[in-house]
């Protein structure tokens, strides 16, 4: 059965509505009257989301509000009941649409947002991200609100306590709880890692012949919990366990340059083409253990340029590559310690001295 989604725009036309609808959802149209109280009635009982413009003054129906005022009325509406659902912020003010991604769970507003270009450029992705915060939704209201359920976390395992006690702090509210599972918990670096960082920590490139047949042999490390459709995500903990149970109890994965961790994966599972993976010009260790944040390629955080970020207890620190930040310095200024930019100011006057 196709989701029912409240289109909300005050300048569409049809294309933008087609297009969401051919992605088979029910797509329902609103254009925002000046009266608050008349979105209530645009809303069915099973609406699923809500897609918001930015800008909703400029119609002919003189709305004298924008996006976020609908967002807010719609969460205090729904604030302690099990009715909420996802509210997307979709626009072609991009220099709002960064505003809110920059600090999007401070907003208490919106699931995601993205530019209109975005969304036109990857409906796909869009369709894939939408339907896993709709059934994010669904899945709390499932389990009740029991945070391990949702996850599916293994109870053989540990979950740091940090989590469950920020968890349970969060009143029974379905866009926080799901909110905080997406942004702290799913997506950073920490309890779970992506693929790039995965083939970080195990040194193989994602471009080895055998690199499906290896993940095959660690999908019990899989996390399988909401979310886990849009974004593939494995249990750091079961790598470990894995690596220690079937590799090397001996050697920790953490001490073995990617040489000597292929070396050793091929050893013992017989998945012979797989090669490892080529550290950057300006790294000096092929111990991998993170990815660049700009580049994603892998880099041992000693080779890295941490970003100054608030992280939670669980959460890992990011990185930039010397080599990302000779390029990028400009854009993660504000993230890097004056320090860190003078070394790498050094490295551009030698470089530049070396012709």
């Amino acid at each position: 059965m196709a989701y029912k989604v409240l289109y909300i725009d005050d300048l569409e036309t049809e294309s933008r509505l087609r297009d969401i609808g051919n992605l088979g959802y029910e797509v329902k149209l609103y254009n925002p009257t000046s009266d608050l109280t008349d979105l209530f009635d645009e809303l069915e009982p099973d609406t699923r989301a809500c897609v918001l413009d930015y800008r909703l003054t400029k119609g002919i129906n003189n709305a004298c509000f924008d996006a976020p005022t609908i967002a807010q009325t719609l969460r205090t509406k729904h604030k302690n009941d099990l009715k909420d659902f996802p509210l997307v912020l979709m626009s072609n003010e991009t220099i709002k649409v960064k505003e809110y991604d920059k600090d999007l769970t401070s907003q208490d507003l919106f699931d995601f947002v993205l530019t209109k270009e975005e969304f036109s450029s990857n409906k796909k992705k869009f369709k894939k991200k939408l339907d896993a915060f709709i059934k994010s939704y669904e899945t709390i209201v499932e389990y009740k609100f029991d945070l391990k359920k949702t996850i599916k976390f293994d109870d053989n395992y540990i979950l740091h306590s940090r989590i469950k006690s920020d968890a349970a702090a969060i009143s029974k509210n379905l866009f926080t709880l799901s909110s905080f599972i997406y942004y702290d918990i799913v997506r950073p670096i920490g309890i779970m890692i992506g693929e790039d960082v995965l083939s970080a920590r195990l040194g193989v490139s994602k471009k080895s012949g055998d690199w499906d047949k290896l993940l095959e042999k660690i999908s019990s490390c899989m996390y399988k919990g909401v979310f886990s459709e849009y974004l593939s995500r494995w249990w750091m903990d079961k790598i470990n366990r894995w690596w220690n149970d079937e590799i090397s109890p001996k050697v920790s994965l953490r001490s073995l340059s990617a040489e000597e961790r292929v070396k050793l994966i091929k050893s013992k599972t017989g998945l012979e083409k797989l090669i490892p993976i080529i550290k950057t010009k300006h790294s000096l260790s092929s111990n991998f253990w993170t990815i660049c944040k700009y580049s994603g390629q892998p880099i041992d955080p000693f080779d890295g340029i941490e970003l100054l970020k608030v992280y939670t207890p669980w959460q890992e620190k990011e990185y930039l590559s010397i080599d990302s930040a000779l390029n990028k310095m400009d854009e993660y200024k504000s993230l890097v310690s004056d320090i860190d930019k003078k070394a790498i100011r050094e490295i551009v006057k030698k470089e530049r001295a070396n012709g």
